[in-house]
């Protein structure tokens, strides 16, 4: 406890900023599909999301380097929240495609600026503990953000209320903390061509990562209201959307664990086919499944699709120097974003076509077994490393960018 302690202050404002994160996430395409905005419109504003955290991605390092990471973590609280509260007052579909670009940004710096600070300021004999909590948090967070709202009509603006409330909240611990922000320090970047000569398991593993999970998780709220009565979609969306994401949260100690056992590249294999397998199941039979067989299926998509990620990161990261970890974590991350942009427009355009809602889990099943696939191919082509040459794995989410010297996997 007493290595928490001392970053219980970026723990709790990060806390209330997922609870936000996950509101939004769910408001926002539900809300769409009530202005009657098609799920391609719906894709295409959750991809402009994407590209915004993408660009926050590639230009946070160098803000935090330059101006701090309070100030970055308070400007990103304050624009979130006045978006999130304009989606409330100005239901536009164009309004809300630019506050989304925006927020997309704004999430990126503030988890930038959040994991920077606790990776530099953490003990390396606690980091592994620290991450731990600190990820488990978020995760959960993010899971009880949809609950809140739940019952509540999808355009009504005290959804948006409260994302503000807790944008507003989350700059409290951050800003009255005692402790020292760390020292302003601006990092280099790893191209992208050395990227792929050093893992290119890892390289195609969170680009895909970023394309089935954004795209899925984007257009699930779409798919789910098409399971509810009248007046309950936001509730069956918001459950749909927790559920997955509880799959994710408790298979990925597991399988970090057992890859520390085996080749990394053999269990993300394994993910991928048991969660393609799931929405290959939900793609051909959602129209004749009971509710509560969906929420299983979503379940198993979840535990191996929204974990794998960082499995594959930490496969990237048995094979990079010491030296090149912090920049290689953010050109995956960029990677995982640029997967983000394409993945929900897609989705959205598949929707669209003659397979209707379920085709959102043909897009996710394809793209899994094309992972299965290149992992396969990989395995056999080099040989595995050996145990004791990777690193102990630690949780991962690709919530922001690398922490700094917390872990290489953050």
């Amino acid at each position: 406890m007493h290595a928490i302690r001392p970053v219980l202050s970026l723990i709790l404002a990060v806390w209330f900023l997922q609870l936000a994160g996950g509101m939004l996430s769910v408001v926002t395409p539900i809300g769409l599909s009530e202005m009657g905005i098609s799920s391609i419109g719906v894709g295409l504003i959750a991809g402009l999301h994407a590209a915004g955290f993408m660009a926050g991605a590639y230009l946070s390092p160098r803000l935090i380097g330059e101006i701090g990471n309070i100030r970055v973590f308070a400007a990103g609280a304050a624009l979130t929240a006045v978006g999130a509260i304009s989606q409330g007052l100005w239901t536009s579909e164009i309004g809300w495609a630019i506050v989304r670009f925006i927020q997309g940004a704004t999430f990126a710096g503030m988890f930038a600026a959040a994991e920077a600070w606790l990776g530099r300021v953490t003990p390396q004999q606690h980091r592994g503990n620290v991450l731990g909590v600190y990820n488990v948090a978020a995760k959960a967070a993010l899971l009880l953000g949809p609950l809140i709202i739940l019952g509540m009509a999808p355009l009504d603006p005290k959804n948006f209320l409260w994302c503000g409330l807790f944008l507003a909240a989350a700059l409290v611990p951050v800003c009255l903390t005692r402790r020292q922000e760390p020292p302003k320090v601006v990092s280099d970047r790893l191209p992208v061509t050395r990227l792929l000569k050093i893992s290119p398991s890892a390289t195609a593993g969170v680009f895909i990562a970023g394309l089935v999970n954004s795209g899925t998780l984007a257009l699930l709220p779409i798919f789910a209201a098409t399971l509810a009565d009248e007046g309950n979609a936001l509730a069956i969306a918001g459950i749909a959307y927790s559920v997955a994401n509880v799959g994710g949260l408790l298979s990925q100690w597991p399988a970090g664990l057992i890859s520390d056992r085996t080749d990394r590249r053999n269990v993300i294999a394994v993910m991928a086919i048991v969660s393609g397998a799931a929405t290959l199941t939900l793609f051909l039979l959602a129209g004749s499944l009971p509710t509560l067989a969906v929420y299983a299926l979503l379940f198993a998509w979840g535990a191996g699709s929204l974990s794998f990620y960082g499995v594959c990161v930490a496969h990237g990261v048995d094979r990079v120097s010491d030296e090149d970890m912090t920049a290689m974590m953010s050109m995956l991350l960029i990677i995982w974003a640029f997967g983000s942009v394409i993945g929900p427009i897609l989705a959205g355009l598949i929707m669209r076509s003659a397979l209707g809602p379920p085709g959102l889990f043909a897009f996710s099943s394809a793209c899994l077994v094309i992972l299965f696939v290149i992992m396969l191919i990989r395995r056999i082509e080099q040989a595995s490393v050996p145990d004791e040459e990777q690193s102990n794995w630690q949780p991962n989410l690709p919530a922001g960018l690398p922490g700094g010297d917390l872990d290489p996997r953050t």
